[in-house]
């Protein structure tokens, strides 16, 4: 393998990666800020809780959306490694 394309490879690669996280951390910002809109609003103890349970399907799913699109990158990023010329 050449160094320099790996070298090249895996910048890209790492690049990637960085901007994922970083996108994915704007959404976790953006979702916590939903949170506390929606904490302020509430009236009473049970309607704070009753409202942050309600929004745990959709943090359950970013997160699962984040890990799946990570471990994509990563493997992508293994994957063009392993079959640099």
């Amino acid at each position: 393998m050449n160094p320099k394309h790996a070298l090249t490879l895996a910048r890209e690669g790492l690049s990637l990666l960085a901007e994922h996280e970083t996108n994915a951390l704007g959404d976790h910002l953006l979702a916590l800020n939903r949170r506390v809109r929606v904490a302020r609003k509430a009236r009473s103890l049970g309607e704070l809780l009753r409202d942050q349970l309600d929004l745990l399907p959709d943090t359950g799913a970013r997160l699962h959306r984040d890990q799946r699109l990570r471990l994509q990158l990563l493997t992508g990023l293994r994957r063009d490694l392993r079959n640099a010329p």
